[in-house]
């Protein structure tokens, strides 16, 4: 069974707060006599589900567009369900129990269920979700160094309420302090995808020159 992980892009989604959003303005239009429909879309990059390049927190990482196209395919991904709420944050211990699965797996999709946040109490989601560690981000790096990506069912890596540790732990995963970068997917919607490996799993940008992130479609295999 095939399931899309990527939340639909719409106007007025949960997102980093202060950052711009999504509008969609038509050009031209059948109803108003027009031989065709076409659209300017307004996006902003980091906008509902997307990957965050090494060029996001790593003034010297490649864009997105000069990540190899093999990084966005993943034949062994594997979800982790660990439980946290507003503010927590996710630790090198947190993945433990795990480790043997952890050390085989090239994309971990960590499902937390904070995503219950993104329509129950969006602002929580915006302004105090969960986060990744700078601790993790650092085991992640020199312990488990075959990952490709990360994916997260919360909006950021990092937590609004502790952005100095996020920053961090965003140029910790993106390469600044490493000779390698793991990607970073954000806003993933992780519901009801089975727990422990998938088959397989995709998360695919745009290719735009010179980017440093990208929303995704992204879809999963199990």
């Amino acid at each position: 069974m095939y399931q899309i992980l990527s939340y639909p892009i719409k106007e007025a989604q949960p997102t980093w707060p202060g950052n711009p959003t999504f509008r969609l303005e038509p050009c031209k239009s059948i109803a108003k006599g027009d031989k065709a429909n076409t659209c300017t879309i307004h996006l902003f990059n980091h906008y509902g589900t997307h990957l965050d390049g090494p060029m996001h927190f790593y003034g010297d990482g490649i864009s997105l567009d000069q990540v190899p196209f093999d990084r966005f395919f993943f034949q062994k991904p594997l979800v982790l369900d660990i439980p946290k709420g507003p503010g927590e944050k996710l630790m090198p211990q947190d993945l433990l129990p795990f480790k043997e699965d952890v050390e085989t797996a090239d994309l971990l999709l960590i499902r937390t269920g904070f995503w219950k946040y993104r329509t129950e109490q969006p602002d929580v989601y915006e302004s105090n979700g969960p986060a990744v560690s700078s601790e993790l981000a650092r085991y992640l790096q020199e312990q488990m160094g075959h990952l490709k990506a990360v994916a997260l069912d919360f909006v950021s890596l990092a937590s609004y309420s502790d952005t100095a540790d996020g920053d961090l732990a965003h140029q910790t995963m993106l390469g600044m302090y490493h000779n390698r970068f793991i990607c970073i997917i954000e806003d993933v919607n992780m519901r009801g995808i089975p727990s422990g490996f998938l088959k397989r799993a995709a998360a695919i940008p745009l290719i735009i020159e010179g980017i440093d992130s990208s929303p995704v479609t992204m879809w999963a295999e199990y």
